[in-house]
């Protein structure tokens, strides 16, 4: 996931920044809505479930068995 920090609203958390996750699934091609909300078009784009490990967003702490699942759509997402 992207580290981003837009001055406006974003469906991408906070926790999820920066770090390491794997496409699970292709939801299919949908409006942008951190664009459309503000009037500056649908930029239509991929929305892929991704999941990421707890280990990866919270530390060892985290059970090595549990994964967390974020929708996330193409901007929010570069090539690891």
């Amino acid at each position: 996931a992207r580290n981003i920090n837009p001055p406006t609203h974003t469906r991408l958390p906070r926790y999820a920044r920066g770090r390491l996750g794997t496409i699970e699934r292709d939801h299919g091609v949908y409006a942008f809505p951190d664009t459309n909300v503000y009037s500056r078009g649908e930029k239509p784009q991929h929305v892929y479930s991704v999941r990421f490990s707890a280990r990866e967003l919270w530390g060892d702490a985290a059970s090595p068995r549990d994964s967390v699942y974020i929708d996330m759509w193409d901007d929010y997402l570069e090539q690891a």
